[in-house]
């Protein structure tokens, strides 16, 4: 717990009812494609954070993108006012899945791309594959994350609950226009959630999570982190590259 008596807890080594590693099945049906571009890591039922929100259960998912820069930098054609640069949404159903707030045409390893891409990006998104995989593997027999060595399990969470913090996220690319960010000056630092806030439609998102991508896929972003907007359902991500 926090001094303000909100849940917070950081580097989750040891699982509790209501955080599901590697969860299955949590895309919508008619965008199954999404299993290409994004790995689902661990589920967070929110009841954890707020006893109102049980039930309600939201994935973390490691994007498979980029090889270099960042996710989205290269498919800018295909942004729109949810998903942009270092920035992606998703609308969570009634029955806990999540449909993407975007084209597949957002992700540069689709189909339409195939001609932009080098060997070293197409031999990057099989290998995050495989260490998943892998990793996954290792969990279910061993119940611990290995994307590396035996002796070197990784947490589930480095971070659960609590207040958003300032970081290079912030300012590594403009969030989508559908979103609202604000953030403090520097000297404005010791307001809650670092002075950030996050909206919209003036609804505030809530800082659920964050996990480095290389806990489960052995790389990715220093930090996954993840927002939730409950009144609309939607899911926010964004990564910090440390």
């Amino acid at each position: 717990m926090n001094n303000e008596g909100k849940y917070y807890k950081e580097e989750i080594s040891e699982l509790q009812e209501g955080l599901t590693p590697f969860p299955e099945d949590v895309f919508l049906s008619n965008q199954s494609w999404l299993k290409n571009y994004l790995l689902p890591l661990i589920s967070i039922d929110l009841g954890l954070l707020h006893k109102n929100l049980r039930g309600t259960v939201l994935h973390i998912l490691n994007p498979t993108e980029p090889y270099e820069g960042l996710i989205g930098e290269e498919t800018t054609d295909f942004h729109n006012e949810f998903c942009g640069e270092n920035w992606i949404a998703l609308e969570l159903t009634k029955d806990n899945k999540y449909q993407f707030l975007g084209s597949e045409n957002y992700f540069l390893s689709a189909p339409i791309h195939k001609d932009k891409t080098d060997e070293e990006f197409v031999q990057h998104v099989k290998e995050i594959h495989q260490n998943y995989k892998n990793t996954k593997n290792e969990y279910k027999s061993k119940g611990r994350l290995l994307p590396w060595q035996e002796d070197n399990p990784q947490d589930f969470l480095d971070r659960l609950g609590g207040e958003t913090w300032y970081g290079n996220w912030t300012n590594t690319a403009s969030i989508p226009s559908a979103f609202e960010m604000t953030v403090a000056e520097v000297s404005e630092k010791q307001l809650p959630n670092d002075g950030i806030s996050i909206s919209y439609r003036g609804k505030e998102f809530m800082y659920i999570a964050e996990v480095s991508g290389y806990s489960y896929c052995g790389e990715g972003a220093d930090s996954i982190l993840m927002f939730y907007e409950p009144e609309n359902r939607i899911v926010l991500f964004t990564y910090d590259w440390t």
